[in-house]
């Protein structure tokens, strides 16, 4: 009866829990970007810490503050490349004139259209393919609307600035004060499970610290690579493709198809003077052909080293796991789902090692 009691408990509180956290969503949301960030920020500040200056090293909370300073004006870089080459090509598409695509892609729409009369497929009302598409462009897609959509981006990104503030603060005494999200969690652990939660906090923060740099350098090579190989190839606005495919990069499987078909976009976007057989296309088949050369070493080169050889699990068991996360939750369950599975594994190793099954899949962990 007691032991009824005592998990009806345990359950109640952990609903609880729960409940406070989804009610106060973009605070935790702000939490863990903060944790995330002096999970990356700790190299820098063991660098900056072991500074001296005749003989006396920088302070904790010197080095704490130059770290995130470090980190605050590399995002300033990026943001300042990214945001102005965004806003150009937005400004470029919403002066595009439907009618101008259709033009571009007269010939092929023509063939298309023979074709869908060939095997008289129905669409539309009946009028050609290029007056459909012009009609489709105008009201679907909305040419006229990307400015109004830009807007709406200004408007996020004004309101997101105070969450920003609060994530660097809380980031700043995560990195200064190293064992204050540890001791806080010792405080509400049971004395006997104290050394097992030690050790568990100990090799979380250990892996995912390795995790997150080592996400945030692949990011950095697909964007720098990509950038570079398609300005090699004369494609426009290579710069904002590259930052992009960086960006997505972080959402495994689905970012690449999402960036390359951005790159595409903008390629064609800006390049819609071009003939379609003989320059616009050959450009589409050099934008796709960059991005699956450059997915190709990232998969086979960059990508085993940064996730498998980091949380130490294998190449499929990082698979599954990704793909039931996003079957279960999405897009965000696919970028959260290796560090979530990483400190599962961590707790599993330390309270469930008597199963064979969590000994195969924690053997790894064992072997450092």
């Amino acid at each position: 009866m007691q032991n009824s009691s005592r998990y009806f408990l345990i359950s109640a509180v952990i609903l609880l829990v729960a409940l406070i956290a989804w009610y106060l969503k973009a605070i935790v949301l702000y939490l863990c970007i903060a944790i995330v960030i002096s999970l990356i920020g700790q190299p820098l500040v063991r660098l900056y810490s072991s500074i001296q200056i005749k003989k006396i090293r920088l302070p904790r909370s010197i080095a704490a503050l130059f770290a995130l300073a470090t980190i605050s004006f590399a995002l300033m870089i990026m943001v300042s490349l990214f945001i102005p080459l965004l806003v150009e090509e937005v400004r470029i598409i919403s002066k595009i004139n439907p009618n101008d695509v259709v033009s571009t892609f007269r010939e092929p729409l023509a063939n298309l259209n023979y074709d869908l009369q060939k095997f008289q497929i129905q669409y539309g009302n009946g009028e050609s393919v290029e007056k459909y598409l012009a009609n489709q462009l105008s009201s679907v897609i909305g040419f006229q609307k990307v400015s109004s959509y830009a807007q709406g981006m200004v408007n996020f990104t004004t309101n997101i600035i105070g969450g920003t503030f609060a994530t660097l603060f809380m980031a700043f005494f995560f990195m200064k004060d190293e064992h204050l999200f540890y001791d806080t969690v010792l405080l509400l652990t049971p004395p006997k499970h104290i050394e097992a939660i030690k050790e568990i906090m100990q090799e979380t923060k250990r892996l995912l610290t390795k995790y997150f740099v080592g996400i945030l350098l692949d990011m950095l090579f697909v964007a720098t690579l990509t950038s570079i190989s398609l300005y090699f190839l004369g494609v426009k606005n290579c710069l904002l493709i590259g930052m992009f495919a960086g960006l997505m990069n972080v959402i495994p499987y689905i970012g690449p198809l999402i960036a390359a078909s951005f790159g595409i976009l903008i390629g064609v976007t800006s390049s819609l003077e071009l003939e379609f057989y003989t320059q616009l296309l050959p450009l589409i088949y050099k934008i796709a052909l960059i991005f699956l050369i450059v997915q190709l070493i990232d998969a086979l080169l960059v990508q085993p080293l940064v996730i498998s050889n980091i949380v130490k699990a294998h190449p499929l068991e990082i698979f599954l796991v990704i793909l039931i996360a996003g079957t279960l939750t999405g897009i965000a369950g696919m970028i959260v789902a290796v560090p979530i599975y990483t400190i599962l594994r961590i707790i599993a190793k330390e309270f469930l090692n008597n199963f064979k099954i969590v000994q195969k899949l924690t053997s790894k962990l064992e072997e450092e």
